[in-house]
């Protein structure tokens, strides 16, 4: 079984971006759970409306429950991989959970790459954002899926 927690600032935009791509990506492993949650996230704020334009335009589903969480203590314990979005919220989340270090990783890490914050900016920022995190999840798929065969 794999806990995958994906993180970002509010959890309307880059996480839950990442949650159906990875939920998507990871389909056939039935041993995996995969949520989003954020920093500072006002939970129950509806997902970005170009998120989940850019999302269903691409034919990725979304959780019909899909709404922002705040990330929790218990949620980093509940994780076996958090992944985040930029390497100050990797450095935030350690100096607040230190537990969490060996488990907290940037998204982008294997392109040694931050994704931005896409939510002031037009559908081509979203849908160059989802294209990121479309690179650095087939990144992790290799990782992923060797995990999940053990």
């Amino acid at each position: 079984m794999l806990n995958l927690l994906l993180i970002c600032h509010a959890n309307v935009c880059r996480s839950p971006m990442a949650e159906s791509i990875f939920r998507n990506r990871l389909l056939d492993h039935k041993k995996t759970v995969i949520q989003s949650a954020g920093i500072a996230a006002l939970s129950g704020s509806p997902i970005h409306s170009i998120a989940r334009k850019i999302l269903v335009n691409r034919s990725y589903s979304i959780r019909d429950d899909a709404s922002a969480v705040r990330l929790t203590a218990p949620m980093l314990n509940w994780a076996d991989l958090a992944l985040v979005m930029e390497g100050s919220q990797r450095r935030e989340l350690v100096r607040r959970h230190p537990f969490a270090a060996g488990k907290v990783w940037l998204i982008g890490h294997w392109l040694a790459r931050d994704v931005p914050d896409p939510v002031d900016g037009d559908d081509a920022v979203f849908n160059a954002t989802l294209e990121l995190i479309e690179a650095t999840a087939t990144t992790w798929q290799p990782a992923l899926t060797t995990q999940l065969a053990v």
